[in-house]
């Protein structure tokens, strides 16, 4: 506001002041920014700093008061232009107290944009980093682009992770140096930068074990002292010891100070959790009757993270109106993991189940034991190859086998999703394959193998728009479908397969209308997940799949196909999934519909 504009204002004031009641001096305004209507942030920012919106409903006793608080708002405005790039804009401010509420109108001529010229790195004394200072590309300043204060300061932060990056863990920020060239329409900035030295990794100290012993913890870590430091292998030791599910919290820090030999000594601050547990739980289906089952664990059997879990469970009561204990559904298991079995990321599991179970298709009871060495092979991938042994009786309608079978099972996973329950971007693939040798019995050797997968699509990258595709294919070799033990048959239907059909319903049936399953499988499923709002998503969708009596899929008998509409509810331990579907093409028994419920999505 120029000084002979705001004497005339000053005096226009003064006398309109003197005509007012002085119970009645207060000066309501209303605002107006003129000349950034093109940039919506601009405008936005321009808001956000001026005392003038920030306080329109507080107004001042008088013009002047008024006059005063939009004259202090320029400085504010020129500040703020200038930290968005707009060096050379001119700011101007016109107030009329004639009308009511008076108007205050805030011109704003931009100017130029100025870029960024140059952005150097450089040591005390200007001397040049030891290794080379990161590209400017790298810090998100590149050169050409807009010279904003907030890029800046964004580069500037992210200059000691990438000199942490090649070993510089105790790089120090000196001073950060800007200069603004008028002529050139150019800014120039220059960071200062102390590198410190270049460290290896030191001595690890651990804090807060008490249960666990330190072996345990440090065999987690993936350095040994003396190894080239790296921070994501820093993180990748905080996420190895999380993952040993004994900890309800992991902290890794590097000491102040490097040692005289230049490495870096580690801090593990750790809190361990209650190591036994126990739990129950019951159910109840329509078709399944009650059930429940209790649970009881130790995360640290032996002080070294070995977990032992004890699982009992009861099913099948009232099923079909079935009221004998000896129809019921049982279930006794152990299972055992070793952690960091003879090299770190392996682990040994063991399994020892004893059962007696009732679907629709078959009766079974069993002892089956299992021990498997699980291999870590690089992010998100695992393999793992066992051998089990199991002794069962297997009842149906057109025949009771005795089976005893040695099998090396043997799979694959490899699992870059970005979520468990909910994925939204990434992909699942699987495989797996089981040789049984039938040592005694009634049936002959076979082998089992199935393969699947699934990807996930975010189509506006916000998880709003979800697609989501699934296929399995499984085979049977080297069996009959009556030389193959039931259990080890493909079933199809439910709602973790073809949903709008029941659980092991799909496929061929014997002559009382039972399932007889098949050695082969083709399943297809198609998902669109969209959310209505941030808790809440519908989720229509396509089924397809079926099971057959030969060794490789007749696409000519018929796939059955099914269909349905979902709802989600995200929660925080994961979505809450309730599923309608209608067979497309049900056959004579199939129910009109299904309706499932569970925690996760479908696959």
């Amino acid at each position: 506001m120029t000084q002979g504009r705001w004497q005339k204002w000053m005096l226009m004031a003064a006398a309109a002041l003197a005509a007012v009641p002085v119970h009645a001096q207060e000066t309501k305004y209303e605002v107006v920014i003129e000349g950034v209507d093109d940039h919506p942030h601009l405008s936005k920012l321009l808001k956000e700093v001026s005392s003038l919106v920030a306080l329109k409903e507080d107004p001042p006793p008088s013009p002047i008061g008024l006059g005063r608080r939009a004259d202090a708002d320029l400085d504010r405005f020129r500040a703020a232009l200038r930290s968005e790039g707009f060096y050379d804009a001119i700011v101007d401010a016109e107030i009329d107290v004639d009308v009511v509420p008076a108007k205050v109108l805030i011109r704003v001529e931009e100017g130029a944009r100025y870029k960024v010229t140059s952005v150097a790195i450089a040591g005390p004394n200007e001397q040049p980093l030891p290794d080379g200072a990161p590209a400017p590309d790298a810090l998100g300043l590149a050169i050409g682009s807009d010279a904003r204060a907030p890029s800046v300061v964004d580069a500037e932060g992210r200059i000691l992770p990438r000199l942490a990056e090649k070993g510089y863990a105790y790089a120090r920020l000196l001073d950060r140096k800007l200069i603004v060239d008028h002529a050139k329409q150019g800014m120039d900035v220059t960071y200062v930068v102390d590198p410190g030295p270049k460290v290896t990794f030191g001595d690890v100290s651990f804090n807060g074990l008490d249960e666990v012993s330190q072996r345990a913890a440090r065999r987690r870590l993936p350095w040994r002292e003396g190894d080239a430091y790296h921070p994501a292998t820093m993180e990748e030791g905080r996420q190895a010891l999380a993952d040993l599910g004994v900890f309800s919290s992991v902290r890794l820090r590097l000491a102040d100070q490097p040692t005289g030999d230049q490495k870096a000594p580690v801090l593990v601050d750790l809190a361990e959790r209650e190591m036994n547990y126990v739990g129950f739980g019951a159910d109840y289906g329509t078709e399944d009757g009650f059930g429940a089952n209790a649970y009881w664990g130790d995360r640290n059997l032996m002080g070294n993270a070995e977990k032992l879990r004890v699982d009992a469970s009861v099913a099948g009561i009232s099923r079909r109106g079935e009221t004998s204990a000896s129809d019921f559904d049982y279930r006794l298991a152990g299972t055992y993991q070793q952690p960091d079995f003879l090299s770190r990321r392996q682990s040994l599991n063991l399994s020892a189940e004893a059962l007696s179970e009732r679907p629709d298709a078959y009766r079974r009871q069993a002892l089956v034991l299992t021990g498997a060495v699980e291999r870590k092979l690089g992010k998100g991938l695992k393999a793992s190859l066992g051998v089990t042994a199991e002794q069962s009786r297997i009842e149906e309608s057109l025949q009771t086998t005795r089976n005893t079978l040695v099998g090396i099972p043997a799979a694959i996973t490899w699992d870059r999703s970005n979520d468990l329950l909910n994925p939204t971007k990434g992909f699942r693939l699987s495989g797996a394959v089981t040789p049984y040798l039938a040592a005694f019995g009634d049936s002959n050797s076979f082998t089992v193998a199935r393969v699947g997968g699934s990807a996930y699509f975010d189509f506006k990258d916000d998880g709003w728009y979800v697609g989501a595709l699934r296929g399995v294919y499984g085979a049977v070799i080297g069996g009959g479908l009556l030389d193959v033990p039931a259990d080890k048959r493909f079933f199809a239907g439910g709602g973790g397969s073809i949903r709008g059909y029941g659980y092991q319903e799909v496929g061929p049936r014997d002559s009382n209308g039972e399932p007889l399953g098949g050695v082969s499988l083709l399943e297809m499923s198609a998902e669109m997940r969209v959310k209505v709002t941030e808790d809440i998503a519908v989720v229509p969708f396509v089924d397809a799949g079926n099971v057959y009596t030969t060794e490789y899929p007749k696409l000519g008998q018929g796939l059955r196909y099914a269909a349905g509409i979902g709802g989600r509810y995200h929660t925080v331990i994961g979505p809450i999934r309730l599923d309608v579907a209608v067979p497309l093409n049900k056959r004579d028994g199939d129910k009109a519909f299904q309706f499932y419920i569970s925690i996760g999505q479908a696959f």
